[in-house]
């Protein structure tokens, strides 16, 4: 990822920004297919205010000049992909470090809101400065308020798709084109797994062979021997175990695989554990695939009500197994809308963000319709971690036997890799869905026809079904939750927190936060570290009425590692305006 270091000198010519941070015990989602209206649209959701008082300084506070404001509003939560209407959309300069290129920012097309609290603390913490001051000179040094509520770093918890990676994983031979492989091995580290041949073992010379034959950087691949049945061989997505940081340390959690008579995928995860990732290893007895799973990194998964069912029926036993082994707090757990043989959540929706959720959109016509509508509609009332609802991005499909699995795509390290269909008019608004969900990632269509003409995908077996990531067991994780959102209340102060994670156990180099005051360019300052904790604080002081704030935070630890919250960076940043 590329790091972001905008040192700007400042006037500031009015300011405002976001509270502090509390964590919240997630309720248990689950929604039911009985009372289905046909009636599907989305409750607008009022402006956020702070639900706690935060104390006054009792040493002075950095002044800052006045300015004349520009405030915006907030749209509704969920958004079709030909509209946009959000109008806050960040200045797009330059795109997210999290993305591997530059891009204009497109405006978010949908928004949302919820309560933010703040926290108070005892220690210093960064402020916003004077307007005399340069965004390299030292910060002011204000006492947050007391008592201060830590952000306690997660005990278990499952990366989403978009966090940094370490590999994508893959199987060979796997009935895709060889350019998809070439594609995705040009910016990531694969891990194959290649059956071995039965003829003197030589299945692993030939993947190079035909690798090296096609133009893949085989530089970037890893050729591991697993036994896996050709025949089945397609599907890592579904036999592959979930992996899960345990109190910092990256682990595999194995599952029983739904498919029980595909003995030799089913002992996949234990080999990975033990033989290659050298990691520790767990299983819980339930029934479930990889293709039914999705999460935002945070605490919350999803998946449809097939990992019910494949457990005889038994949601609470689901759950608590999911919180045990996994982490998961709040499981949401949804009908099946498209009501196909496979009910895997990854072929109708997906979530690209710790606030942004894509789900497949039918005709009005089409008789699953009102079904996508109610769980689109469901979602788009579900809370995120950062305290306000889930922003819904709608991608049209045309349905029927018409080729469009555009949700079965992979998120890699700032890239989106979207299958394509059999219609050239759908696969370009589906690109776009992606291009405005995610401003500054590189979104990329992969063709599934093969040179014999047959399209290796399929509406329930694509991209995602054939690749599944690794992630960076290294990585930097920033936590932010219950920030400031829309339209905020004026009061003397605004407190900023983050967890900032290093599961190096590195030391931070830098934490830093960017923010721009009514469109002016943006300012960099470093945030404070609280006491012995991975927390880091900013607050903002002196705002006014009327004021317009984006944000993000920039974390980098002693190895380069590096991440950005949120997801897109100064493309789609934190935003709020004060009242």
């Amino acid at each position: 990822m590329k790091k972001l270091k905008l040192f700007y000198s400042i006037t500031v010519l009015g300011s405002l920004l976001l509270s502090s941070c509390v964590t919240a015990t997630p309720s248990e989602t689950s929604f039911s297919s009985s009372d289905l209206s046909t009636s599907t649209s989305i409750e607008e959701p009022s402006s956020s205010e702070s639900t706690s008082s935060e104390q006054s300084s009792s040493t002075s506070e950095s002044s800052v000049a006045t300015s004349s404001s520009s405030s915006t509003t907030t749209s509704s939560n969920v958004s079709s992909s030909t509209s946009s209407s959000m109008s806050s959309s960040s200045s797009a300069s330059s795109s997210s470090s999290s993305s591997s290129s530059s891009s204009s920012s497109s405006s978010s097309s949908s928004t949302s809101s919820s309560s933010s609290s703040s926290s108070s603390a005892s220690s210093s913490s960064s402020s916003m400065p004077s307007s005399s001051s340069s965004s390299s000179s030292s910060s002011s040094s204000i006492p947050i308020e007391d008592p201060y509520e830590p952000i306690e770093t997660f005990s278990k918890r499952m990366p989403g798709e978009f966090e940094p990676l370490s590999m994508v994983k893959m199987c060979y031979p796997n009935n895709m084109p060889l350019n998809v492989y070439k594609t995705i091995a040009k910016d990531n580290k694969v891990l194959l797994l290649v059956n071995p041949d039965y003829q003197n073992n030589s299945r692993i010379e030939k993947a190079k062979s035909d690798f090296t034959t096609a133009g893949v950087n085989i530089d970037n691949v890893t050729f591991l021997d697993m036994n896996i049945d050709d025949d089945y061989a397609y599907w890592v997505r579904d036999f592959s175990p979930f992996y899960v940081f345990k109190d910092k340390q990256l682990s595999i959690v194995d599952f029983n695989y739904n498919r029980p008579q595909r003995t030799e995928q089913n002992a996949v995860p234990k080999k990975l554990a033990d033989d290659y990732f050298e990691i520790p290893y767990d299983k819980m007895s339930l029934t479930h695939t990889g293709g039914n799973l999705m999460q935002d990194g945070r605490g919350t998964a999803f998946s449809d009500d097939l990992v019910v069912q494949e457990n005889n029926n038994n949601e609470a036993r689901v759950r608590s197994l999911m919180k045990t082994y996994t982490g998961t707090d709040n499981y949401v757990i949804t009908i099946d809308p498209q009501g196909d043989y496979i009910a895997h959540i990854d072929c109708w929706g997906k979530i690209v963000a710790p606030d942004k959720i894509i789900v497949a959109k039918l005709p009005k016509t089409n008789a699953r319709y009102q079904y996508y509508e109610k769980v689109a509609n469901e979602l788009a009332n579900t809370k995120c971690i950062y305290g306000y609802n889930y922003r819904v991005y709608r991608i049209e499909e045309p349905g029927g036997s018409v080729v469009a699995p555009y949700t079965n795509s992979l998120i890699a390290n700032g890239h989106v890799y979207m299958p394509l269909g059999s219609n050239a008019s759908y696969n370009e608004r589906a690109l776009n869905v992606y291009k405005e969900a995610l401003p500054g990632y590189d979104v990329v269509g992969l063709q599934g026809f093969s040179s014999s003409n047959q399209n290796a995908f399929l509406n329930t077996d694509a991209l995602h079904c054939r690749t599944h990531e690794v992630p960076d067991q290294n990585m930097v994780f920033i936590d932010s939750r219950d920030v400031y959102y829309g339209n905020v209340p004026l009061k003397d102060r605004y407190v900023i927190k983050s967890n900032v994670v290093s599961y190096a156990n590195n030391e931070m180099s830098e934490v830093n936060i960017h923010y721009s005051i009514n469109d002016a360019e943006y300012v960099t300052y470093p945030m404070n570290q609280y006491e012995e904790t991975t927390n880091y604080t900013f607050v903002f002081n002196n705002l006014k009425s009327g004021d317009d704030v984006k944000y993000y935070i920039e974390a980098t630890d002693a190895n380069n590692n590096y991440n950005v919250d949120p997801t897109c960076g100064k493309l789609d940043p934190h935003h709020f305006v004060i009242d």
